[in-house]
């Protein structure tokens, strides 16, 4: 067998392995004011849980666009791209039952930011401490402190593990 061959089969099935839990992958969008955007992109990780100590929350993060991982974990980072129209993104904090704590939508066409659980639906297909996909929306356009938005999203993502966390899952 030559080098070429074995190069190709390595890839191959590297790719058979890297499976569905190495994918970060989003589809759908998010509409803030009447201006959409695509969210095409998703990034999880885990973070110490705001509620129940020594427990693990995860964070997701859709955006219309690649992010350093660095900038996907700093929500300051987000909300100031997104005024500035460098990112449109929806981050959604999930705690260990897989209930949503909060969700914003991030869109340069928004005047105020909106940070709620109250407008999310939440429909998991995975979720282990491996592992988050599913679809958040709205359920239509809300419209509530001066603000109309939407948005409509599958996604897929490895959770990236926090070596700073207090409590780190079981394998």
């Amino acid at each position: 067998m030559t080098v070429a061959a074995l190069a190709g089969a390595a890839a191959l099935v590297a790719g058979l392995f890297a499976g569905p839990a190495a994918a970060q992958e989003a589809r759908g969008t998010l509409t803030a004011n009447g201006q959409p955007a695509t969210l095409a992109h998703a990034y999880a990780y885990e973070v110490d849980s705001a509620l129940e100590r020594g427990y693990l929350d995860d964070v997701v993060v859709l955006s219309d666009r690649r992010l350093a991982p660095a900038y996907a974990r700093d929500g300051d980072r987000l909300e100031a791209m997104a005024r500035k129209g460098e990112v449109a993104a929806l981050v959604v904090r999930l705690n260990p039952d897989a209930k949503v704590l909060s969700a914003a939508p991030l869109h340069r066409a928004f005047t105020t930011f909106v940070r709620s659980a109250a407008f999310v639906h939440w429909e998991p297909s995975a979720f282990d401490e491996k592992r988050v996909a599913g679809r958040f929306h709205t359920g239509g356009t809300q419209d509530a402190f001066r603000q109309k938005w939407s948005y409509d999203v599958t996604f897929s993502a490895p959770i990236a593990l926090d070596p700073a966390a207090q409590t780190v899952p079981r394998k």
